[in-house]
């Protein structure tokens, strides 16, 4: 394979979609057929990893000075291609190098791009070897451009295997999360932002919040998180709704195993949707109900009915209904469980993924 630089803001084991993503695309890969330059703080420098600095805010353009770093890393490791999944700024890093490449989209970052710069967006589309999206949701985004629809493909998200959970540390786990056994427990994985819907969560919970003994744990970081906490005071919540912004992979899986329902209610506009949401699939892998919004490219994969309940773009009445349906039928919500998880095993295959790059790299 001619070997490759991955150029990448986000990479494992930096928590974000894009992040998982891109590793699983790369990880069954020969370390000498690829280099990973990144900024990412996160991630621990290895024999085909280099951590630099990519943008400078307060040079125009931001990538100038790293635009020079990548042209002798290119020159002194023999790179014949790059692959990048942050179309701007990066991408325009790689329109101007003159070297084939490879861009991955994924939702919001096209949409902001198409936004924000669209000439220079066009470009660098245009010029692109190759179009890898996670969604036809995503692709969709692109209809405008005139781009061969040859030149673009689908590569759906996956996720490794959840690892199995000890029965002592879940029960010490429980106990320290102080839930008890009449307790439901709800939770969202996902970015503290106004699309992923945590705060219709809330409000739909104190809607029923007398009917129900239940637990919301909200598990991420980002720019909302003050109105969250702001929203869980004036609704007087603080016993039943958490927010944890700091949780390793080994948690999670715990409070995978914990949860009884599943739920991102995304809410959606022109610009800012849900790509696809690989939590979805991780909470398919553990057995659990989804209450997911209409706008993402969720739905292309559990699009058989009864996999997963859908809310349409911000209706907390429908949420609240289908809240109350899967507490009060735990058949129903057992059925609709198993249903996604035999959907997640079969669409679920990380090495065909990556044969599949492969191949487009080749």
């Amino acid at each position: 394979m001619k070997k490759t630089l991955l150029l990448t803001h986000e990479y494992y084991p930096y928590k974000g979609g894009v992040a998982r993503y891109v590793y699983n695309l790369f990880k069954y890969f020969d370390q000498q057929e690829y280099l990973v330059v990144t900024d990412n703080k996160y991630v621990s420098s290895d024999k085909n990893i280099i951590i630099t600095r990519l943008t400078y805010p307060f040079i125009k353009p931001s990538w100038l000075l790293a635009f020079l770093k990548i042209k002798l890393i290119i020159k002194k490791y023999k790179i014949e291609q790059i692959f990048t999944p942050n179309i701007l700024p990066l991408g325009s890093m790689a329109y101007f190098l003159k070297i084939p490449y490879v861009i991955s989209l994924h939702g919001l970052d096209i949409n902001l791009a198409l936004k924000n710069k669209p000439k220079l967006t066009a470009k660098i589309l245009l010029r692109a070897k190759k179009i890898i999206v996670n969604s036809l949701q995503t692709k969709n985004s692109l209809k405008d451009l005139n781009i061969a629809d040859e030149k673009i493909i689908l590569i759906y998200p996956t996720i490794e295997a959840i690892n199995n959970c000890e029965g002592r540390k879940l029960s010490a786990f429980k106990n320290k999360l102080g839930i008890v056994s009449s307790d439901k427990v709800l939770l969202t994985v996902g970015r503290l932002t106004k699309r992923k819907g945590q705060d219709l969560v809330i409000k739909a919970i104190n809607y029923i919040k007398d009917d129900f003994f239940l637990k919301y744990f909200i598990i991420g970081r980002g720019e909302n998180k003050l109105y969250l906490e702001k929203l869980i005071k004036e609704k007087k919540l603080s016993g039943r709704v958490f927010i944890y912004d700091n949780i390793d992979d080994e948690e999670l899986a715990y409070f995978y195993k914990l949860a009884d329902i599943f739920l991102m209610p995304s809410v959606y506009n022109e610009v800012d949707i849900e790509g696809f949401g690989i939590v979805f699939l991780e909470a398919a892998a553990n057995h659990l109900p989804i209450i997911a919004g209409t706008g993402g490219g969720i739905s292309e994969v559990f699009s058989s009915p009864n996999e997963i309940l859908l809310v349409k773009n911000g209706d907390l009445r429908e949420l609240i209904r289908h809240i109350r349906e899967l507490l009060n039928k735990p058949d129903f919500a057992d059925k609709l469980a198993n249903r996604a998880f035999k959907k997640y095993s079969e669409f679920n295959n990380n090495i065909a993924n990556s044969h599949k790059l492969k191949e487009i790299l080749n």
